[in-house]
């Protein structure tokens, strides 16, 4: 009996010493990898964020060619494309804060050839009131992480108009939870969500387990990073062999879950309806938040390239059922802005008299005549509005 006991001890003993080894080893690896910095960036523009999912990696800068073209990106310190901004308005000036997604962080062209670069030149160049844009767009984001960033970051700066860039193409995708990990991200895992939860907007994640674990512990994003890494994790890839059985169980027979923002609400898959829905409740939320703050909101919607050429109606042809309508998601959104009674820039319509100089598109995204339509889209919206001079 005797015997038994003192083995018991020793076995409880070895279990605790070997536990507390663990620990202890755990406790050092991550204060190593917070000395040293571990890289685990979840691309060459984003690194995780406890907050927001990700931003662009703080002060962060490369150099490139495009098209031929010398290409300069730079990030500030808070991980945005833009200049450094003093917190507090100085006297005299107005502020214009932009939230939206890559077509805001415009990493293919140069920050002086984006729209909201040019839109504080217009501004300004009118004389009288002095203009400053603050662009907190991240690329990826959805309206979720938009209206957060707005919250955290953009109304600090005491802005007195925000202007809003949608893409409904993949935004309304971002928004569902029901859709993770079929919109072609792979930053799925670490975006915050907002649900409809007793008839208002509760915020929530589709991993809430790991995503306390990111929040608080280096050693395990290191650790996710590289083994999802070596993994090929990637639902980005063509070649994501489980893509088609993802899509099946989730009810997606025929049609891309992206191209149902195309597709009209009575033809919609639930997961897709409830993605708009709660979309349509976070552009409410932005404009009223906005609003109570003493700044004007302004909507812009960019259009997705392929409904702007002119192989769009055969495109539409070869997409198997349910029907796609080109017209669909900016028709929805100027319905809710009319609703709303905010001012708005819909991006197809101003485009089409220069479709030769805005097209094609780089990489999907706006080429530099693009962004110079779109300023001026912009500027004359503010002028309409009452809000700038001409």
């Amino acid at each position: 009996m005797r015997h038994a006991l003192i083995a018991l001890l020793r076995s409880r003993a070895n279990l605790i010493l070997l536990v507390s080894s663990i620990l202890v080893g755990i406790a050092l690896f991550e204060v190593a990898v917070r000395l040293v910095g571990i890289d685990y960036n979840l691309s060459p523009n984003w690194k995780f964020h406890p907050v927001l999912g990700w931003s662009q990696v703080p002060n962060g800068k490369y150099e490139t060619l495009l098209n031929g073209k010398p290409l300069r990106v730079r990030f500030n310190s808070l991980g945005f494309r833009d200049e450094e901004h003093q917190l507090a308005k100085p006297p005299g000036v107005k502020r214009i804060v932009v939230i939206g997604d890559s077509f805001s962080e415009a990493v293919q062209v140069n920050v002086e050839e984006t729209f909201h670069h040019l839109l504080q030149g217009m501004l300004n160049a009118h004389g009288g009131t002095r203009w400053e844009v603050i662009n907190i767009g991240v690329g990826d984001f959805g309206t979720a992480q938009e209206y957060i960033a707005l919250v955290r970051y953009g109304l600090a700066y005491q802005p007195d108009v925000v202007i809003h860039e949608i893409f409904p193409l993949n935004d309304i995708c971002n928004n569902g939870i029901e859709l993770v990990d079929l919109c072609r991200s792979k930053n799925d895992q670490y975006r915050p969500y907002f649900v409809e939860k007793d008839g208002d907007l509760a915020q929530t994640y589709s991993q809430p387990v790991r995503n306390w674990m990111r929040h608080h512990v280096v050693t395990f994003n290191v650790m996710e990073y590289w083994l999802q890494k070596l993994a090929g994790f990637d639902p980005q890839s063509p070649k994501d062999r489980w893509r088609p059985l993802k899509l099946l169980i989730a009810g997606f027979k025929s049609l891309d879950p992206l191209l149902y923002t195309y597709v009209h609400a009575d033809a919609q898959p639930k997961s897709v309806a409830d993605a708009w829905r709660v979309t349509d409740r976070l552009i409410e939320r932005i404009a009223d938040t906005s609003k109570a703050r003493g700044a004007a909101y302004i909507g812009m919607v960019v259009p997705f390239e392929m409904v702007l050429q002119p192989a769009w109606a055969e495109f539409q042809k070869k997409m198997p059922p349910p029907r796609m309508d080109g017209h669909y998601p900016e028709d929805r959104l100027a319905s809710l802005y009319g609703r709303m009674h905010v001012p708005y820039v819909m991006l197809t319509d101003y485009f089409q008299p220069y479709l030769s100089e805005v097209l094609p598109f780089i990489d999907g995204h706006l080429s530099q005549a693009g962004h110079r339509r779109a300023a001026e889209a912009l500027y004359a919206q503010l002028v309409a509005a009452g809000i700038a001079g001409k």
